[in-house]
């Protein structure tokens, strides 16, 4: 479970949040809005990238005062360098969380023959793979996929909603195409509620 309480955020003059409270209670939760609204601004808030906001972040219940540890985060707000390959960029996440490189799943989204490509070489759909990539090896209880069908082929999607059907742990997508995700048994709840 995933509760923000109380949250306050605001760049320059626009105030995003204002005394927000959500719970996303869904162990597989699909957040609903049109762009704008915030939602990939609440989701680097939540992954522990954005320290500049007052509020409460909960997983579990619990106040985690790291949240990077437990929560992983898949979005083009997350840039990679764009000098390094991929294989570069996921061997360094390797090394710094002490994980496996995902090469069967990279595999599998036919994205092994790009692995020694640089970042700013890949394609749009290739950058969104290696984003998932390096987001799904960290192995955290909680993850946080921003538009992750969004330059994917079908097969892609497919690889990806495969994986998430067997994921254990609690997920949040953004998706404006979300049926292929809501067939995997994922649920949709606003960002902000209509009440």
């Amino acid at each position: 479970m995933i509760e923000i309480k109380q949250l306050y955020k605001q760049f320059a003059n626009k105030i995003v949040f204002e005394n927000y409270d959500n719970c996303f209670r869904a162990s597989k939760c699909c957040v609903l809005g049109e762009n704008g609204l915030g939602k990939t601004t609440l989701f680097t808030i939540i992954a522990g990238l954005d320290p500049h906001y007052h509020g409460q972040i909960l997983l579990a219940g619990e106040h985690k005062p790291a949240l990077q540890q437990c929560v992983a985060l898949a979005s083009d707000k997350v840039p990679f360098p764009q000098f390094l390959t991929a294989r570069q960029i996921l061997s360094m996440t390797s090394v710094s969380w002490q994980c496996e490189m995902p090469l069967a799943l990279a595999q599998q989204f036919g994205f092994t023959g790009f692995l020694d490509t640089f970042v700013k070489d890949l394609s749009s759909g290739n950058h969104k793979k290696l984003q998932l990539l390096n987001a799904i090896m960290r192995n955290t209880p909680y993850l946080i996929l921003d538009e992750p069908s969004a330059a994917l082929d079908q097969a892609g999607v497919e690889v990806l909603c495969q994986w998430l059907a067997s994921f254990s742990g609690q997920v949040l997508i953004s998706s404006h195409e979300p049926q292929p995700f809501l067939d995997i048994g994922f649920t949709t709840q606003p960002l902000f509620s209509t009440d």
